[in-house]
Parts: C-alpha cells; sequence; structure tokens
C-alpha cells in the first residue's frame, strides 16, 4: 500500500546504461542480480494494477530465455532490500516481442506490509521472456533474484465457491502435469513453514472449515515427485462475511481486507510531505480515484463478499471528501453505489441516487437497502464523475454495514407501526402513537423509490404494481412493513 503521488515526478538524470529498453534488455540467468537506480529507461504499461497505474516514466529490462518448460521466479523479496536501496519495487513479465509485448505475470507487493514484488509465469522452453521494473513507487537499486525448475507451475488459480466458511480453488495443470501438489494454509499473515500443509493429486482443493468470516492465506506448488516447484504465494482468500462488518483500511498487515479496486488506489497519509498529505477520515490509510480534464471516470472500487439475508434492512455507511491536486481547487465529482451478486456493474443494481463529492472536509454518507433473496453479495462504489476542469481526488474511507430484521423493529417502535390500506393503488397512511420523523420506500431489490410524504400519508400512485418495504422511523425507534401498489 502507497502513498498517495501528487504532482509532477521529479526531473532524473541521464546515464548510460543498456538496459533502458526492451530492445536492449540484460539477459540473466537463474541467480541473484543487481538492479541500478531507475531514473531513465522506456516504460511499458505494467501487468499488476492492483495500486493503480499511474505513469511511471522509467524502466530497466532484462530477458530469459527458458532452457526447458517449467517455472520462472522474480522477486525482489531479499532481505538486504532496506532503505537505501529500494523496498518498494514493481515488476512485470512478458512474452512475445517487444514490438507486441503479452503479460505474462506481475507483482506490485507481496503482501500488505511488505511492498517489494514476487512473480511467478509458466514458461516454455526456447522462448525469451522480458522483465520489466520500474519505479512507481522508488528508484533506488536493489536486489533480485531469478530461479527457475522444470517442475512447472499451475496457473490460473480461481476460486469457484466461496462461502462464509470455506472456498474451493482450482487451477490449470501445468504440461506436463506434476504428480501432485502441495499446499499450505492458515491465518492470513502466518509465517510460511508453520500453516498446515495438504497435497491434492487433482487440480482442485476445498479448504477444511473455517471461523465463519475469516481471512485465509495459502501458499501453493507442483511436486513432481523427485523435485518441486516453487512456492507461489502468499494467496489471500476473503470469506464471506455476515453484518456487522467494517473496515477503516488502517491495519497494516491488512489495508484492504478483501476490498478489490478497479481504477482506485489504496494510499497512506503523508503527514511529513513535502507536501504534507493527511486525507484519511481515521489515520491513516484510505482509497481514492481520479477525475481528469480529457476522459470522464468509470473506476470501480467492490466491497468484500457479504453475506446479506432477505427480509432484511441492510444499512452502509461510509465517508467521502475531494482532494485538490492543484491550486485552481476542486471539481464536483460522481459516486454511484450499485449491489450485485458479482464484482461486475452488469446487472448490478444501484442504490439510492448519485452522490455529489466536491468538498474538502469528510461527509458521511449513508445507503440503505434490501436485497431480494438471501446470499451473497458486493457493493460496488463507482467513480462515474464527468470530465472535470482540473484533477481531483476522491477520497473514500470507514466503511461499515449492519443488518435489522424486517420482522422485528428496531426499538420500542415494535408493533407500534402499521400502514394501510394494503394493498393500496393511491395513498398508503402509516398509523403510529409516536411522531413519525422519517419515511423511506424500496423496491424488492433494494432500490429506494421515490414518493411523496405529508405528515402521515405517502402518495405512491407513481409506483409500479408490486411489493415494497416501507422503513418508518420515530422518536422511539425504526419498523419496516411490506406493502402492495395496486
Amino acid at each position: 500500500m502507497k502513498k498517495l503521488l501528487l504532482g509532477l515526478m521529479l526531473a532524473a538524470s541521464q546515464f548510460a546504461m543498456a538496459q533502458l529498453t526492451c530492445a536492449t534488455a540484460t539477459a540473466v540467468t537463474p541467480g541473484t542480480h543487481t538492479a541500478p537506480a531507475i531514473t531513465t529507461g522506456t516504460y511499458v504499461t505494467s501487468c499488476d494494477t492492483s495500486n493503480g497505474d499511474n505513469a511511471a516514466p522509467n524502466s530497466i529490462w532484462y530477458s530469459y530465455t527458458a532452457t526447458a518448460n517449467g517455472q520462472l521466479v522474480v522477486s525482489s523479496n531479499i532481505s538486504t532490500n532496506v532503505a537505501p536501496l529500494s523496498n518498494d519495487t514493481r515488476v512485470s513479465i512478458y512474452s512475445g516481442t517487444c514490438a507486441a509485448l503479452t503479460c505474462v505475470a506481475g507483482n506490485d507487493d507481496v503482501s500488505g506490509s511488505n511492498f517489494k514484488s514476487t512473480a511467478s509465469a509458466t514458461v516454455t522452453a526456447g522462448t525469451t521472456y522480458y522483465i520489466q521494473w520500474d519505479d512507481r513507487w522508488n528508484t533506488a537499486g536493489f536486489t533480485w533474484s531469478l530461479a527457475f525448475t522444470s517442475c512447472a507451475a499451475p496457473t490460473a488459480l480461481q476460486l469457484s465457491t466461496i462461502t462464509t466458511t470455506t472456498a474451493t480453488l482450482t487451477w490449470t495443470a501445468p504440461t506436463p502435469a506434476p504428480a501432485s501438489y502441495d499446499i499450505e494454509y492458515g491465518p492470513l499473515g502466518f509465517v510460511q513453514g508453520t500453516g498446515t500443509l495438504a497435497n491434492t493429486t487433482s487440480a482442485t482443493f476445498t479448504f477444511p472449515s473455517q471461523p465463519s468470516g475469516s481471512n485465509i492465506g495459502f501458499y501453493i506448488r507442483s511436486n513432481c515427485g523427485a523435485t518441486q516447484g516453487s512456492w507461489m504465494g502468499p494467496y489471500a482468500i476473503y470469506l464471506v462475511k455476515t453484518p456487522p462488518y467494517s473496515n477503516n483500511f488502517d491495519l497494516a498487515t491488512n489495508r484492504a481486507d478483501g476490498f478489490v479496486p478497479n481504477g482506485w488506489a489504496l494510499a497512506v497519509d503523508d503527514p511529513i510531505g513535502p507536501p504534507p498529505i493527511v486525507v484519511s477520515h481515521t489515520p491513516t490509510a484510505f482509497y481514492y480515484t481520479t477525475t481528469s480534464p480529457t476522459v470522464t471516470a468509470n473506476a470501480q472500487l467492490y466491497s468484500r463478499p457479504l453475506d446479506l439475508a432477505a427480509a432484511t434492512t441492510h444499512t452502509a455507511t461510509f465517508w467521502t471528501r475531494a482532494y485538490a491536486f492543484t491550486p485552481d481547487g476542486v471539481a464536483p465529482m460522481t459516486l454511484k453505489v450499485y449491489i450485485n451478486t458479482t464484482r461486475s456493474l452488469t446487472n448490478a443494481t444501484q442504490i439510492g441516487t448519485a452522490i455529489t463529492v466536491n468538498g474538502l472536509t469528510h461527509t458521511q454518507q449513508t445507503s440503505t437497502f434490501t436485497v431480494p433473496t438471501s446470499g451473497t453479495y458486493y457493493l460496488i462504489f463507482s467513480n462515474e464523475s464527468a470530465m472535470t476542469p482540473n484533477t481531483t481526488a476522491l477520497i473514500f474511507d470507514t466503511f461499515s454495514i449492519t443488518s435489522s430484521s424486517l420482522s422485528v423493529n428496531d426499538t420500542a417502535a415494535e408493533n407500534s407501526n402499521s400502514v394501510y390500506p394494503n394493498p393500496t393503488s393511491d395513498i398508503l397512511n402509516i398509523k403510529s402513537k409516536d411522531k413519525v420523523t422519517a419515511v423511506s420506500i424500496y423496491d424488492m431489490s433494494g432500490k429506494r423509490m421515490e414518493a411523496s410524504v405529508i405528515n402521515n400519508t405517502v402518495d405512491v400512485r407513481g409506483l409500479q404494481s408490486g411489493t415494497y418495504i416501507i422503513n418508518i422511523e420515530t422518536e422511539n425507534g425504526r419498523s419496516s412493513e411490506k406493502f402492495i401498489k395496486k
């Protein structure tokens, strides 16, 4: 996780070196290598954009030609890489030609607290692979290693299922396939060598039952009998979390906690500077996305998987603010909130109306919704701002979600509120012994509906026929009722 990059990059001095372009990459063999300071060199888009692919203008290049089919591991995760050497690197591995590179693997951070890089790729005999180290975060030189084994690694790791207590991992077997696969797992952040070991001969593994909503860390390697491939990992699995749940992104060893950015980046305050930057709601970390004077924003931040029940009111809260990159000030930005069963905007349902973010102070936002059926869902926070006169950052921090059953009133409001007539075609009356302070209506997908409320009557003539939920807040509590619009 990184410091927010602001302003212009410092001008870099030029120096003569062979590996400044892909075409002049330095050929290497397995072993340890020393990378010089990265202050010039031709940059190609990174194969890892987990923290945003903000322009990294400089790179150094190496090449490796595989002598056999197998597994290639490139890593700067070496204990000697501490200041003044770089301990914050990013690496990409490509195949193809320098004129048409194809990403094979890439890595920015080993973990949430280790900003060095390790990338693993399955390679083919006789093929040349290109390795790019860039200065996305640090220009200092460092030590890195290249390892090769003919016991090829599994590829295309993915989770086929994930629940509150377990997950099933699948992968693609390399050619030739190994005899079996070793897996070491434990609580996220466990020290390798202290976890639980498992072995499977198939290209799938279901983790034994874990504490509900917990986080699993794991490593995997091919086992060829006489030889073993290099361990791949650590990887993280975030089991489905049941509300209440919160994350202020301040846990240094696991800031994201299952949040997945697409066009957003996770950053930490920089109180020293220059200039000093403190924009988080709760020290010290936050997510941010930016607007642009040239393109419409399209960036999504996906929550960790959430176990949400039907017939329940779910309330998500979070804090937003703007940050000005230049003295020109901030421009209004548009943030929309969606709910979906996948990490995708396809078929997602928007919750409430668009949120305008344009102030320099933190503002708490609230999204209340229901879901049509119980299951696993993701909240999606989407920056959909129009082009702005100047670049502005949208800050997102301190997320939480709670749930309350619709069948039971929250407090003393239980059994004191009712609606009639039900069904209705035009006017819905609210009967309450307490003063009604707020009313909101949602359809069964969780979308908030517009309806005119005057005193204790609600005009529902604008609603389509169907079943709706009305939330009634009074001085003594809150209740939710279903009603039918004829």
